[in-house]
């Protein structure tokens, strides 16, 4: 008897790192959202506690364009790799955590794929984001000696300056608080049809 393994329902999480001599305009993006947080320093409380949010955006700042083409070529890609019609961006905003800011479990109801882009992240323990998986499965399984993609409870990616990562858009995902004093600054995008 031959035994085939079958994969259902995978959950897929991509990462793509900008090569270090496109990180040129990130300085650009960062200045673009300080001047942001500037003009309304309140921002909008959604999933952060502490931390700054902007508020929504349906179009990508000119500031940012150079990698909101990269961003689209990439959804464009994860869209064809999982067979699902081209996607459009329906929103993003901006953030900043320093110390102690965290973001509690969501997900992005309303799009197909979301994704956060790392503008600037000067230290480290900068508050990784984890990625949860919702099946139950620590009723399961007992407590084993090494975990792995298709035994284990959460993803956990750190954050850098460059990184985007993008995930289906109903994956639940937090971010841990930030052990620095330094700023860590990102874009969060929607995108769906």
């Amino acid at each position: 008897m031959e035994l085939k393994a079958h994969v259902w329902f995978p959950t897929l999480i991509w990462q793509a790192d900008l090569p270090e001599n496109e990180k040129e305009n990130l300085s650009i993006m960062k200045d673009h959202i300080l001047n942001i947080k500037n003009e309304n320093p309140n921002g909008v409380k959604k999933t952060n506690y502490g931390g700054w949010q902007s508020e929504s955006y349906k179009q990508y700042s000119a500031e940012f364009q150079s990698i909101a083409d990269k961003i689209d070529k990439t959804i464009e890609n994860c869209s064809k790799q999982i067979g699902i019609p081209t996607l459009k961006l329906q929103n993003y905003w901006c953030n900043i955590n320093t110390f102690g800011d965290y973001n509690t479990m969501h997900n992005h109801r309303g799009s197909v794929l979301s994704g956060v882009f790392y503008v600037d992240v000067p230290d480290e323990n900068m508050g990784s984001i984890n990625f949860f998986r919702q099946d139950d499965i620590q009723y399961f399984l007992p407590p084993l000696e090494n975990y792995n993609n298709f035994t284990g409870e959460k993803a956990t990616y750190k954050p850098e300056s460059g990184r985007v990562l993008i995930f289906p858009s109903w994956l639940k995902h937090s971010v841990d608080g930030s052990r620095s004093e330094q700023q860590r600054i990102s874009i969060s995008f929607n995108y769906g049809v």
